[in-house]
């Protein structure tokens, strides 16, 4: 499966013109895809949402991105946005499909830039301590991206609540489980935001 992640960054005092906005926006934009998740951003850079989409191959990913961003008015939206952000994923080798539920109601999203040449060896690495991460909460997706340089690697984590994050990472830390173990050699940067689902979301 590939994925488009959008962020769409808005305007001081216009976020809810933007988000009464999103039911018509979004089944335009994603014509030949399957709306995965749209959220707005509680914890990190605020004034944004982060649009998951997902797509049977690259062409109709592509092909869709193109119309959506080639229009005059990108989204419908244009006059409420300060910036829009894309990039397409593929999942890694033993991550499966995002099949959307509620899981939340808050979603982390972390983003690491990947050095050049080290994305293997960080998957490799991954996959062996993924299973035991995955038993004390779960990982709902991580993908690396297929159109940017350097390379980045996202994955999302969705909590019950924000006092459930903190117990399982630090768990996982006491544990020796996470971060995995010979996973951040070739991590060049690392951002973390937490997300909450908007109605639209089938992501919940």
């Amino acid at each position: 499966m590939f994925y488009d992640l959008t962020y769409l960054s808005i305007k001081p005092n216009q976020l809810g013109s933007v988000m009464s906005g999103l039911p018509r926006a979004l089944p335009q934009a994603t014509r030949s895809g399957r709306l995965i998740g749209c959220m707005s951003c509680d914890i990190g850079a605020l004034n944004r949402i982060a649009v998951l989409s997902a797509y049977g191959d690259m062409v109709s990913l592509q092909a869709d991105r193109a119309e959506t961003l080639g229009a005059v008015d990108p989204y419908g939206l244009s006059a409420h946005l300060s910036g829009i952000e894309t990039a397409a994923f593929r999942n890694l080798s033993f991550a499966a499909d995002i099949e959307p539920d509620s899981f939340g109601p808050y979603y982390e999203i972390r983003t690491y830039e990947i050095a050049p040449g080290g994305l293997a060896e960080t998957e490799a690495a991954w996959s062996r301590a993924v299973e035991k991460r995955n038993a004390l909460s779960k990982l709902l997706m991580v993908m690396a991206s297929i159109d940017t340089l350097p390379t980045r690697m996202v994955h999302i984590w969705p909590y019950t609540s924000l006092t459930e994050r903190a117990k399982k990472r630090a768990e996982a830390s006491r544990l020796g489980i996470w971060p995995p173990p010979g996973g951040s050699g070739h991590v060049l940067s690392l951002r973390s935001e937490v997300f909450v689902p908007l109605p639209i979301s089938p992501l919940r």
